[in-house]
């Protein structure tokens, strides 16, 4: 893969990324004191790199539900938006493997 971050395909992007979510999902009972693992933390830097500077300018809903989940799960907060965590996660999940299904 080209290290040049506006090269990086959508697809490109979820086969990095997913892989790195489902890590997190897997992990995200572990609270190290207001602060959950999301899943830029299950990369290497190289690629960590190359998924951030893809977020800078690709965001889409789906990344950023997740920005929220993990930001909630970080705070122990209840709900995201009038939704329980859990369920929030179940929608995620179900994004998720959609996603899955359109790039894999």
């Amino acid at each position: 893969m080209e290290k040049e971050y506006g090269k990086m395909k959508t697809e490109d992007f979820y086969k990095l990324y997913i892989p790195a979510l489902e890590e997190a999902f897997r992990n995200d009972s572990v609270n190290y004191g207001f602060y959950v693992r999301p899943p830029e933390d299950y990369l290497n830097n190289d690629i960590a790199d190359l998924i951030a500077k893809y977020l800078e300018n690709n965001e889409d809903d789906f990344t950023e539900k997740v920005g929220y989940y993990f930001d909630a799960k970080s705070h122990n907060f209840p709900t995201i938006k009038g939704v329980s965590i859990d369920a929030y996660k179940e929608n995620l999940i179900d994004e998720m493997l959609k996603i899955k299904k359109k790039y894999f």
